[in-house]
């Protein structure tokens, strides 16, 4: 719009400078109307247009802002898993090693109770 209001005023001022009397004053006449005009529409269309571009920006901060908290929170869920991960290896070791402790145990309980045997079977022999 702004483009066409100072082709308009260009146009009527050559217009003024060239061609016969008669159209001179007219073409005069006319950018005077014309730059007596209210340019409120070109105006409004600028501040709307300002407008529009400070609010695309203040979006745009904002997503960057949530963007990068997004990407902190996946860092730290990442780094929690990886944890949780380790916890959960050094959970199986702990077992698998309690496993093999109460097998051990069960052994020398069985060999206990057969050296107790052994040793009844041995007194009453004795007796």
């Amino acid at each position: 719009q702004e483009d066409a209001y100072n082709q308009k005023t260009e146009t009527l001022k050559k217009k003024s400078e060239e061609g016969g009397v008669v159209s001179r004053n007219r073409a005069k006449n006319e950018l005077a109307q014309h730059l007596g005009e209210d340019p409120l529409p070109l105006r409004r269309a600028k501040i709307d247009q300002e407008a529009a571009v400070r609010k695309a920006e203040k979006a745009n901060a904002a997503a960057k802002a949530a963007s990068d908290e997004a990407t902190a929170a996946a860092n730290k869920a990442s780094e929690a898993k990886q944890q949780a991960d380790a916890t959960a290896a050094e959970a199986t070791a702990a077992r698998e090693a309690s496993d093999a402790a109460a097998a051990d145990a069960k052994a020398a309980r069985e060999a206990s109770d057969a050296a107790a045997a052994d040793a009844k079977a041995a007194r009453e022999a004795s007796d």
